[in-house]
């Protein structure tokens, strides 16, 4: 069935984009009944390519792109957009609701890749950013652009490193994308977990108890990262919490990361066992943390930067659980911290050595 012809998107549009409120609206008048959509053996094909979404955004990081040919597999791929909402609500966890919004924002970039220009200008203003183009090159106010690159913290996504014109900032095609990319992310992610029924959750016990068994094996493989010769049961609390919360996608602050960056260089790690733990967070970008990280360690910048002190990592807000250790008189650093932990276990952790450290 075609979309009414008050609809400005096709239906095949609406399958590949379903986060549209158009999308929404057509789901909403031509969708079967609830009861029907999650129980009738008609729409079983329906529920199966919505677990599927769910799977391939925990397992690939990305939802895969169906060649969906007919109406029939239209209404199919647009209708199992739903089902694999309720599954991600059911569970409710945080992990799942990022990476599955990721794998749906991502699967969204490789569609608008191979649209045209007017495609993406298209669904730039259906996600109600003020856009245009000028040449070759994309606009966007620069409001908009401060309001959706919020979470883009390297340095070639500040606002000063712009080409910015009349309130304007110009853009190539790639990083235009990458910008309604951020959009798409947080519109996908920003009401989940939704409320279910009983209903919903008695129906689809099954598919939850396999989702809930593939995210405790992600997260199991997650914390099995190993370390190399790196003593991670040392680190100190602040530096634990952090990469427990970049494993668990949280939104780390920029001195956030900057302070676990340079630590985990500092305690031996290279530039790939880095990349390799921030890597597991469900938002991570490649090219963003790499070029982070490479700053941090001197790639980029031609100076290796040092790791925050603890009072530094207090006005920033992240020193967490200070045990006794940290309470110490004369512990004033993470590094000084794991010097002594190491040091503790080879000789006999004098405090005199943890002070030479210090310099």
């Amino acid at each position: 069935m075609s979309p009414p012809d008050e609809y400005s998107w096709s239906l095949r549009e609406l399958a590949r984009y379903p986060f549209l409120d158009e999308a929404k609206g057509y789901i909403s008048e031509e969708a079967p009944s609830l009861g029907e959509l999650i129980k009738d053996s008609l729409w079983g094909p329906v529920r199966e390519r919505g677990k599927d979404r769910v799977f391939e955004a925990l397992d690939e990081g990305k939802v895969r792109i169906r060649d969906i040919r007919d109406d029939i597999e239209q209404e199919e791929e647009l209708f199992s957009y739903p089902i694999a909402r309720m599954l991600v609500s059911s569970i409710g966890d945080n992990f799942l609701v990022r990476r599955y919004s990721l794998g749906e924002a991502e699967r969204v970039v490789t569609e608008l890749s191979g649209e045209d220009d007017e495609m993406i200008l298209k669904m730039a203003s259906a996600l109600e950013i003020n856009a245009g183009m000028d040449g070759d090159l994309f606009t966007i106010f620069f409001g908009d652009y401060l309001e959706n690159t919020e979470r883009l913290r390297a340095p070639p996504w500040k606002l000063v490193n712009q080409d910015l014109r009349d309130g304007k900032v110009y853009m190539d095609r790639e990083k235009f994308i990458r910008l309604l990319k951020e959009r798409v992310f947080f519109i996908i992610s920003e009401d989940l977990p939704a409320p279910v029924s009983d209903q919903i959750l008695n129906n689809f016990e099954r598919s939850i108890e396999q989702i809930e068994e593939k995210l405790r094996e992600r997260k199991t493989e997650i914390k099995e990262i190993d370390l190399g010769k790196v003593e991670n049961d040392l680190f100190p609390p602040c530096i634990k919490k952090l990469v427990a919360g970049q494993k668990e996608g949280e939104n780390l602050s920029h001195e956030a990361r900057f302070a676990l960056t340079a630590f985990l260089r500092k305690v031996g790690l290279s530039e790939d066992d880095i990349i390799a733990i921030f890597k597991e967070a469900p938002d991570f970008d490649e090219d963003m943390a790499s070029y982070q990280i490479e700053h941090i360690i001197g790639e980029i910048s031609g100076t290796e930067y040092n790791p925050p002190g603890c009072d530094l990592m207090k006005t920033n807000g992240i020193c967490y659980n200070p045990d006794s250790l940290c309470e110490q008189e004369w512990m004033n650093h993470p590094l000084s911290y794991y010097s002594f932990k190491k040091k503790k276990g080879d000789e006999s952790g004098k405090e005199g050595d943890v002070k030479e450290e210090n310099g």
